[in-house]
């Protein structure tokens, strides 16, 4: 057997691999999607026909709305606070070098070490020491927490890429320290930037354990889908819901991704055809 024969079954192999991660991942969601259609309220076989009778009845379930809506100002917010702290945290943890730097990375990180029961737990007896009764801010800066990782490393590898040369030549021709990082750093890495951004609203949206704990009396859409199990009239509805949401995020997330790999990609070709200028 030639070794050309060996890469092509490890090449195989490894597309193998990852349409059974893909199926693994997005067939519960089509699942879902498939009975958001079903025309009962039972979750179930036998198939009792198609129907968009649940879509239509989401549109007027004020509840359900209110969640929805509930749900967008909480993940808006927090993609705003973790892209801003999580690009300042991950361009100075790879282009600076100052006391406390691995510290900083290790808290930034440490999240994604952490369940998020024990989290959503322990933050909600933080506010409450702090006599902090449980709000949309408190679900935001509990959100913002677990999604700073994402964007620090997102940005941290976009930052590390970035050639030093580029900031010497800044510096020598008299860019002060804030500027350097305004019109070299952060164009460099705004790819990363608007991934991040996706990502961290994501992982928001579909958050549900530090929803639970930390929301008041506007819960989230996971939290009202889950509150809704209890109930079985509720569930299609929300499933509807949920399907639809859940279809435009994937879309907007693997989209964002798919930009960031068109760029990496291009880079390397937009500089060998000006170097060969």
């Amino acid at each position: 057997m030639s070794s050309s024969d060996v890469s092509s079954g490890k090449h195989r192999g490894l597309w193998a691999y990852f349409w059974i991660y893909i199926a693994f991942l997005y067939l519960p969601l089509l699942v879902l999607g498939v009975f958001s259609f079903h025309n009962s309220s039972h979750l179930g076989l036998p198939w009792q026909g198609f129907s968009t009778k649940w879509y239509r009845a989401a549109l007027h379930d004020s509840g359900l709305l209110d969640a929805l809506r509930t749900s967008l100002e909480v993940a808006t917010l927090t993609a705003v606070i973790a892209t801003v702290l999580g690009a300042a945290a991950g361009i100075a943890i790879v282009r600076f070098r100052f006391p406390g730097r691995n510290v900083l990375a290790a808290l930034g990180l440490a999240p994604l070490a952490v369940p998020y029961l024990g989290l959503a737990v322990a933050l909600l007896l933080a506010f409450l020491t702090l006599n902090i009764q449980p709000s949309l801010m408190t679900v935001v800066i509990g959100h913002s927490v677990i999604a700073l990782p994402y964007v620090l490393l997102l940005v941290a590898t976009r930052a590390a890429a970035l050639s030093e040369s580029i900031e010497e030549a800044a510096t020598d021709l008299g860019a002060t320290w804030w500027r350097v990082v305004w019109r070299v750093h952060l164009p460099a890495v705004r790819p990363a930037l608007i991934v991040g951004a996706v990502t961290a609203f994501q992982v928001s949206f579909d958050e549900l354990y530090l929803s639970y704990f930390l929301t008041g009396f506007q819960p989230t859409l996971p939290v009202y889908f889950f509150s809704s199990l209890r109930n079985g009239e509720l569930i299609p509805p929300a499933l509807a819901l949920t399907t639809a949401v859940s279809v435009v995020l994937v879309a907007i997330l693997l989209f964002s991704w798919f930009l960031l790999g068109r760029y990496l990609t291009g880079q390397p070709r937009r500089a060998k055809k000006n170097g060969s200028r």
